[in-house]
C-alpha cells in the first residue's frame, strides 16, 4: 500500500522503517506467489498493474478490518458493543436519521456509532475502502461496482419544482420542452447529471442550461425558493414549503420520478459481528419509516 500511495519503493521503505532491498524482496515474493507482476516500474514513478490494484483494494479492507477487530474486541471487553460506521444518502438523511439512530441505540446501548451523510458515489467509495460498514441511500440508475450489493427496501419520489414566483409555477401543465428551456440549479453528482441528461434525451432534447451548481440539497432548496430556478428535489426536503405554497411541484409529462432505495453492502466480505447485528435493525427501521410517510411521499 505504501508503494502505491507514494509511487516509490524508496519513499515507501523510508516510511515503513525498513530497508529498500527488504521491501523489494517482499514485493518480489508476493509476485512469485501470485504468478505475475503487481507493479509497473518506470523512471518517474511506480503504479499498480490490474492485479496490483485489486490487491491494493483488498489490502485496504484487510487493514481496516484488522483495526476494527482490535477496536471491537477492546470495546466488548469494556462492556461496550463495538463500532459501526453508517453512511446515509443526502436525499433523505434529515428525515431518516431521526428514525434509524434511536432504533439502533435503543437496541445496542453500548454501540459506538459514526454517521456520514453524503451522495451515493462518495459513500460507496468509502465503503469499498472499508471506511463505511453499511449505507442507506437511493440507488443510482447506472451499474454499481461488482463488489457492492443493493438491497431494495423502498422507493423515493423526486419532483421537478420551482419557487412560487417562477413563471412555470403559474402553469397547470408544464411540458418537458418548457422544463428544458428553464434555468436550472442542480446538485452536480454523476448519477444526477446522468439521470437529467437521459430524461431529456428520451424527448430528443439536449440537457437544460445549468445556471447554478451546488453540493448541498439544502442550498438547492434555497435556490428554488428564490423563484429563479427549476430543480429536482425529493418531497422529503420540501413538504412544509409545498404546503405553504412557497414551492410548486411542476406537473411534467410522465409524473413523479421514482428511484429505488435501501441498504448498500459490501458483497465480497463477511460482516463484522457488530454490523451483522445492526443491519436487521436498520432494515426494519427503514421499512417502518417509509410506511409512516404520507401517501404522496410513498411512490
Amino acid at each position: 500500500m505504501a508503494v502505491v500511495d507514494l509511487g516509490s519503493i524508496t519513499r515507501a521503505a523510508r516510511e515503513q522503517h525498513i530497508t529498500q532491498p527488504a521491501l523489494t524482496r517482499s514485493i518480489q515474493n508476493m509476485e512469485d506467489r501470485i504468478g505475475g507482476p503487481l507493479l509497473i516500474r518506470n523512471s518517474r514513478s511506480i503504479t499498480p498493474t490490474e492485479a496490483g490494484d485489486v490487491l491494493y483494494r483488498y489490502a485496504q479492507l484487510i487493514i481496516r478490518q484488522a483495526e476494527f477487530a482490535v477496536r471491537d474486541v477492546t470495546a466488548i471487553s469494556r462492556g461496550e458493543q463495538g463500532h459501526v460506521h453508517i453512511g446515509i444518502g443526502s436525499l433523505f438523511a434529515p428525515s431518516l436519521i431521526r428514525h434509524i439512530i434511536p432504533d439502533v441505540t435503543e437496541r445496542f446501548p453500548g454501540l459506538h456509532l459514526r454517521i456520514t451523510e453524503g451522495f451515493f458515489e462518495d459513500l460507496v467509495n468509502a465503503m469499498r475502502r472499508g471506511d463505511i460498514d453499511v449505507i442507506v441511500s437511493n440507488f443510482p440508475p447506472d451499474v454499481v461496482p461488482p463488489d457492492v450489493t443493493l438491497k431494495p427496501l423502498f422507493s423515493v419520489g423526486t419532483e421537478f419544482v420551482a419557487g412560487a414566483a417562477h413563471p412555470l409555477a403559474q402553469l397547470d401543465h408544464v411540458t418537458t420542452s418548457a422544463l428544458q428551456q428553464a434555468d436550472w440549479a442542480i446538485v452536480k453528482h454523476p448519477h444526477i447529471v446522468s439521470f437529467i441528461e437521459s430524461f431529456f434525451a428520451r424527448s430528443s432534447l439536449p440537457p437544460p442550461s445549468v445556471a447554478v451548481e451546488t453540493s448541498s440539497l439544502s442550498t438547492l432548496k434555497d435556490l428554488v425558493l428564490t423563484g429563479r430556478f427549476v430543480a429536482m428535489l425529493p418531497r422529503l426536503w420540501m413538504e412544509e414549503e409545498i404546503a405553504s405554497g412557497e414551492i410548486c411541484v411542476l406537473r411534467r409529462d410522465g409524473g413523479t420520478l421514482v428511484r429505488e432505495a435501501g441498504l448498500i453492502l459490501r458483497s465480497s466480505q463477511t460482516q463484522r459481528p457488530p454490523i451483522a447485528g445492526v443491519i436487521p435493525v436498520i432494515e426494519r427501521s427503514c421499512v417502518n419509516w417509509h410506511a409512516a410517510l404520507p401517501p404522496e411521499n410513498r411512490k
